[in-house]
């Protein structure tokens, strides 16, 4: 979510008045407090019943009533709570983004109607993939666009690989991204590898797999230089993860000319095309028989794996930023110009 709102905003501003509100939650950082220029709010700590007190509620409301569209992150319930009912009483037309897995949509928004039948008011709703909007138009949500998120291509460069075969995992240490497969995979390769290097980035509760594990190098969290370096000289990434709605990782590895094993599931299925630019995979055991296709067709120089390498770096180009941005803003014109 960072990530797009690092990436829209500064494109937007220009021609739009934008305001970020936050919620002021106890412990939580104000993560996007004077990004780039843009005005932020924090609206006072949600209280009891996921309702914030009379102060922050009346700011939000009067923040819905003068603006000419809301967009709302569906991080938790209490968020939908608020937004639907001030979609109702403003007037405003609000967009609801999913960014992220939700849990949820069953639970009872108020205490007669559950977060299904709430998902129906609002005016718009904007999804990363295909299973998110299927699901949406089932239950009976209206204006349900499907824009995926994007990369800024000319950030990430191609280089030669690493002479020793490198396999990427990017990513939260967390059992939803998969990261407790990673010991399996390892230990399954280095029965049908010979050699091989094994980068982990990333931070999380996780981590106590790597921290003294000699069979991979981790490296916890990088700057973006490194990162989109590591993206480059890797030969594969791989991403076992439970659960998506899209996966920017994959994206930025592929706009690094990077192929891309993944969990067949919501997510990277919008963008890994099996066997063109990367591959899909059920579970641990089809994850290392692709990971070894991949190493074997680099090892013997064999003209599919740069095939792949190609074929995922022309896959980013179809989700530069500068096509996906256009998308987005027609969505919200169109919205806010009454396409409920």
């Amino acid at each position: 979510m960072e990530v797009w709102l690092r990436e829209i905003y500064p494109r937007l501003r220009g021609a739009n008045e934008v305001t970020l509100l936050t919620w002021n939650t106890p412990g939580e950082t104000k993560l996007f407090e004077g990004l780039y220029g843009v005005a932020t709010q924090s609206i006072p700590d949600l209280g009891r019943g996921g309702l914030p007190p009379l102060r922050g509620a009346m700011e939000f409301y009067s923040r819905c009533v003068s603006a000419d569209l809301v967009y709302c992150v569906n991080t938790h319930v209490q968020a939908i709570r608020l937004s639907s009912l001030f979609e109702k009483l403003s007037l405003t037309p609000f967009i609801l983004g999913h960014h992220s897995p939700s849990d949820w949509v069953n639970e009872w928004v108020f205490p007669w109607i559950r977060a299904t039948h709430v998902l129906k008011w609002f005016s718009a709703h904007h999804v990363l993939n295909r299973e998110s909007k299927r699901y949406l138009e089932q239950i009976g949500a209206k204006n349900v666009n499907l824009i995926p998120n994007g990369v800024t291509l000319k950030n990430y460069g191609l280089s030669p690989k690493q002479d020793t075969f490198t396999i990427l995992f990017v990513g939260r240490l967390v059992e939803v991204k998969g990261v407790d497969l990673i010991p399996i995979l390892v230990n399954q390769l280095l029965k049908r590898v010979p050699v091989f290097r094994f980068d982990i980035v990333g931070k999380g509760p996780l981590e106590y797999l790597f921290l003294n594990n000699n069979r991979v190098n981790y490296l916890g969290f990088v700057s973006d230089e490194l990162k989109r370096l590591l993206y480059q000289r890797s030969h594969v990434l791989v991403m076992p993860s439970r659960m998506e709605t899209f996966s920017l990782v994959g994206l930025e590895a592929m706009a690094s000319g990077t192929p891309v094993v993944a969990s067949d599931i919501p997510g990277p299925r919008e963008y890994v095309r099996d066997g063109f630019n990367g591959y899909l995979v059920r579970d641990v055991k089809e994850m290392v028989e692709r990971v070894c296709e991949v190493y074997t067709a680099w090892r013997r120089g064999d003209p599919s794996y740069y095939e792949l390498c190609r074929n995922a770096r022309r896959t980013a180009e179809e989700y530069d930023w500068g096509r996906v941005v256009p998308r987005l803003e027609r969505m919200f014109r169109e919205v806010a110009g009454g396409g409920r």
